[in-house]
């Protein structure tokens, strides 16, 4: 008799722990990730007081503690086998979802790529107990002292998964994905106290507060906190609670969107349509609104099973959300005065006297072995010097020089006590010096356009191209030569303040100004960052700009980059930096406005530093703010040297952004339009 032999199977049940490790490639994505998980538990446990502690970006520990009702012994040893929780019972419950955590994957997934231990103790309970987990090793829970509460530590994540190790950014970076992290439940709950701490440093400690507004504020600073429209709306079933900044807030990013649903931090392209319509016309297409929107809806009418990081919900009526969220935030806004307040390019946040003295006395005294300029010679860049006023906005400079010149040194002894006068008297009048003197550069019709409007005979010239500032006397009219090239005859006209019509030899051009004019600049500065770092400007007074913890380390994780620009950004206490270099091509560009643009494009996470893709953004950012803009009239000698420049980038027929700088039209195709074929 034939014995019938089976192969040996080829699907087999996968060990305990390969199981754990696969699930936490899920769940457990970095730091934050742990964070996110932790923090949820310690909610859904009732906590008022939650505190984080890194070290390393969380990599080496986190440490979560709350006072939550806490854990037995055996709920212990639950906690941390796989898909054991407290938070649903039966199917029925997974269809009225009300808490934070609901899978019970969490604790067993972190256990399984980390050194896990946790002490937990019940309110009612006269000692805690201690459990610890690492990969497959589970030692038995004893007797330890604790809080009532529950504290978890997260220590070496990651060890036994090298390539997931591997993967974890710059500490930096890590911080500030664990501060993004942070800041959602400081939001989403300001009844319940929290604190962070990082490498043993206070970074957030936020007391309870019954006033959503103060959280903000903690978080984004009291200037954004002060501007936000309040929104209250309880109707079909949802309660709307918004907080929606005035369109002169808006940003170059939609980071500063956060959206809640039951406490829950959700990334929902419903909403997120829904507040761009309402803003629609209110600001420009590029930018983004700031809104913080907080939804309580019924459980059974969401689905939060959607996503491994719960991140996104399935709605049962996203129609109804949809129109809630349009018609609330339009009403407010028909409602509210939308004009934005006047500022003007010098305007700053109020200093101190005696703060202003002593960095007035600081800049001096590093200015002192600094030897004066002869009398009638030109002043070196960021020195003082008065051109003749001018409405053009390629002479802007001016309105903005203020903060980028050096202040004066001390006067010689026996002088008078204007300083101002003191130097006239020494190195004579700074209207008379030939740099910026009418008669030999006239800052008028024929001036020359550059970059921020610089004025002739003060820029240095490019090693593999020459300046865009100086091209005015190189081209000082139609039909000049450069280099032995001849450029084409023509003659131009501005129309509507936004578009250039020019004559040449083979019909009309049609120039869109700020379009050309923005890839003049950006290939001035990138030729000048091929060579080097661009040069920077050391400010009157440092602007002083509120950052998110995050975007703190996003600042750092970029310094290089940062370094290249010519921007030197310092700590400037708690939650604030300043900035005291900017770069000098674009001196008249107001720093404030343009640096909070630039931190928000680096905190973006697809943001990597020291790539060309960046570069080039950064670059594009520059050159646009720069520019001149749609609206703005020109004379007729910056019309002719702008169209001058078109024939000396690179690729002139588009922006960096790909727009089209200009259009022709030949002379065939207006006969053919004229019937004159």
């Amino acid at each position: 008799m034939n014995t019938l032999i089976l192969p040996p199977s080829r699907i087999r049940v996968l060990p305990d722990l390969l199981v754990r490790k696969i699930a936490a490639g899920e769940v457990v994505e970095r730091p934050a990730s742990v964070v996110k998980e932790l923090v949820e538990n310690s909610l859904d446990a009732g906590a008022t007081r939650v505190g984080v502690t890194i070290e390393e970006g969380g990599a080496q520990l986190l440490r979560i503690t709350d006072d939550g009702v806490g854990m037995s012994p055996e709920e212990l040893r639950l906690a941390v086998a796989p898909h054991a929780t407290s938070k649903i019972v039966a199917e029925e419950d997974l269809f009225a979802i009300s808490t934070l955590g609901f899978r019970g994957e969490a604790l067993a997934s972190i256990s399984a790529v980390s050194k896990l231990r946790m002490v937990s103790r019940t309110r009612d309970s006269e000692e805690a107990f201690e459990i610890c987990v690492s990969g497959e090793e589970l030692a038995s829970a004893q007797a330890a002292g604790s809080p009532p509460g529950t504290t978890v530590e997260v220590r070496d994540l990651f060890f036994n998964v090298p390539a997931r190790r591997k993967f974890l950014r710059a500490v930096s970076t890590e911080v500030g994905h664990v501060n993004e992290q942070f800041t959602r439940f400081g939001l989403a709950y300001p009844a319940v106290s929290f604190e962070l701490t990082n490498n043993r440093r206070m970074t957030y400690s936020l007391p309870a507060t019954d006033v959503r507004t103060d959280r903000i504020a903690k978080f984004f600073g009291p200037e954004l906190s002060a501007a936000l429209l309040q929104v209250r709306r309880e109707e079909a079933g949802l309660a709307l609670e918004a907080y929606a900044a005035l369109p002169a807030h808006s940003r170059a990013t939609p980071q500063w969107q956060y959206i809640f649903v039951n406490g829950r931090y959700v990334r929902d392209r419903f909403i997120q349509h829904a507040v761009r319509e309402a803003y629609r016309g209110l600001m420009e297409p590029n930018r983004h609104a700031v809104v913080f929107l907080f939804l309580t809806v019924d459980p059974a009418q969401i689905d939060v099973n959607v996503h491994p990081t719960k991140i996104e919900v399935r709605w049962a009526d996203s129609n109804l959300i949809h129109s809630q969220v349009l018609s609330a935030l339009r009403e407010a806004f028909q409602h509210a005065d939308l004009a934005p307040a006047l500022r003007t390019a010098g305007a700053r946040a109020a200093v101190n006297e005696e703060d202003q003295d002593r960095l007035r006395l600081e800049f001096a005294e590093s200015l002192k072995a600094t030897a004066p300029l002869a009398a009638g010679s030109p002043p070196a860049y960021g020195e003082v010097a008065m051109p003749p006023s001018d409405t053009s906005p390629f002479a802007s400079a001016r309105d903005s020089a203020a903060r980028f010149e050096n202040p004066l040194p001390d006067p010689p002894r026996g002088m008078g006590a204007d300083p101002l006068d003191s130097w006239r008297k020494l190195y004579g009048h700074a209207e008379n010096r030939s740099a910026f003197d009418g008669s030999s550069h006239p800052w008028r019709p024929g001036s020359p356009v550059g970059i921020a409007g610089e004025p002739p005979g003060n820029t240095a010239a490019l090693d593999n191209g020459p300046s865009a500032a100086t091209l005015g006397d190189r081209y000082p009219t139609s039909g000049s030569r450069h280099e032995g090239a001849s450029l084409p005859r023509f003659r131009a006209i501005q129309m509507h303040n936004l578009y250039l019509v020019a004559e040449t030899d083979e019909g009309i051009v049609i120039v869109d100004q700020h379009a050309l004019h923005e890839r003049v600049i950006y290939d001035q500065l990138k030729r000048r960052l091929a060579h080097g770092n661009l040069e920077p400007q050391r400010l009157l007074l440092p602007e002083t700009i509120k950052v998110t913890a995050r975007q703190a380390a996003a600042l750092e994780s970029h310094a290089p980059l940062m370094q290249r620009l010519g921007v030197e950004i310092t700590p400037f206490g708690a939650g604030m930096v300043a900035v005291h270099t900017f770069p000098s091509l674009l001196k008249d560009t107001q720093v404030l406005p343009f640096m909070r643009d630039l931190i928000d494009f680096l905190d973006q996470p697809q943001a990597a530093p020291e790539t060309e893709t960046v570069i080039h953004r950064v670059l594009d950012m520059m050159a646009c703010k720069a520019a001149v803009k749609a609206g703005d009239p020109l004379t007729l000698g910056e019309i002719e040297s702008l169209m001058a420049q078109r024939h000396l980038v690179e690729k002139p027929s588009s922006c960096p952004h790909g727009r089209p700088t200009m259009l022709r039209l030949t002379k065939a195709d207006l006969n053919r339009q004229f019937k004159r074929t």
